[in-house]
């Protein structure tokens, strides 16, 4: 079939470099593929930033009954206090990694996904275990309780971009070298 007639559809079997979004004959990702990598390097940068900012955020917040504000007592536990500047360096490595990313370079694309993978991990052994750790104030007071705040939800969330965004270049790469053989 011919896209000329009418009603009809174009066949994209014999010539996969002529599919829509795919590497043109001349080598250049289609309007696609390229707009979906500026996505995935979006979605990278912004990882990367809620990586570094939850580490100044409140990871872990203790509440007496409604009231956190209790006089003498930290209640508010941040990213800092429980893995120091460590989601900052992966995020730095991660922001390196997506540079060699772009430019092609499939190592750095699966180092951006471990850089995710790596920061999941210290969340995991760092932050979690502290979720429900009512720390002292547990010997003063009844009813206190410990839960996730907004930055444990942030560094969670950079965590899993970095992870997509790196998986999403390789699979992007994957499949426009499948078109070019």
């Amino acid at each position: 079939m011919t896209a000329d007639a009418p009603g009809a559809t174009q066949d994209y079997s014999r010539d996969p470099v002529a599919a829509p979004g795919a590497q043109r004959a001349s080598g250049r990702p289609g309007a696609a593929v390229l707009a979906l990598r500026i996505a995935l390097a979006l979605a990278a940068l912004a990882g990367a930033a809620l990586l570094i900012l939850s580490t100044y955020e409140t990871v872990v917040e203790i509440r007496v009954l409604t009231t956190s504000q209790i006089a003498g007592q930290d209640t508010m536990i941040s990213g800092a206090d429980l893995h120091g500047i460590a989601l900052v360096l992966v995020a730095a490595f991660g922001v390196l990694m997506l540079v060699g990313a772009l430019r092609g370079a499939r190592p750095a694309m699966a180092a951006l996904a471990a850089t995710g993978v790596v920061a999941l991990g210290l969340i995991a052994v760092l932050d979690v275990p502290e979720l429900d750790n009512t720390a002292q104030i547990a010997m003063f007071y009844e009813d206190v309780s410990a839960g996730a705040a907004l930055g444990f939800y942030q560094e969670t969330l950079g965590a899993v971009l970095m992870l997509l965004a790196g998986g999403g270049l390789w699979m992007l790469d994957a499949a426009g070298r499948g078109y070019q053989r």
